[in-house]
């Protein structure tokens, strides 16, 4: 099992396909695409949206978002010897505001990790700065020695005798109530 596991990962290597490397930018309201080689930009309707008054190949396209859009670039690939153009598309819908700003996920992972660390060696630190020499146990303390000739408890005084229930008081709670009978 475990060399087919091994097999399937570097097969999957093996036939990975090199991908263009275009992307989007989001800074606030302002977007900017970007296209994986120099070329001409379009719109949805195929018209040329180039920022400059002749057509000259760009690869950066930047415009201020207020509704989802849909632009492409149209570049010829420096690998290839042909005039062959090779089109790239953007579909742009997402939600800009003015205090708007992209989350980069590894700045974001960077701060998580750096959290945790920091946590640790915080606890790591107090557990070790507080940790006792002695055990919780209490110092006993010696008994002192008996008195030679030492009683027990005194013995009840006959002076106390118990209380007659016919001159007790009948207030609320002064009295259990014998449910029973």
């Amino acid at each position: 099992m475990g060399v087919q596991a091994v097999f399937v990962v570097v097969l999957m290597f093996a036939a990975t396909v090199k991908a263009d490397s275009g992307g989007v930018t989001f800074s606030g309201k302002k977007v900017i695409l970007t296209c994986p080689e120099k070329g001409v930009w379009y719109d949805s309707g195929g018209k040329s949206v180039s920022q400059s008054e002749n057509t000259e190949k760009e690869k950066d396209y930047s415009f201020e978002y207020e509704r989802q859009v849909k632009y492409s670039c149209k570049y010829t690939p420096e690998t290839e010897n042909s005039d062959k153009e090779t089109p790239y598309h953007f579909y742009i819908k997402g939600r800009a505001c003015e205090s708007c700003f992209e989350l980069d996920g590894f700045l974001f992972m960077m701060v998580i990790s750096v959290d945790l660390t920091a946590t640790s060696v915080l606890m790591i630190i107090t557990y070790r700065c507080n940790k006792k020499k002695t055990s919780d146990a209490p110092t006993r303390t010696p008994k002192a020695p008996g008195k030679p000739g030492s009683r027990g408890p005194p013995v009840p005084s006959a002076d106390y005798e118990t209380l007659n229930p016919n001159t007790r008081s009948a207030d609320t709670y002064s009295t259990v109530v014998n449910r029973m009978g």
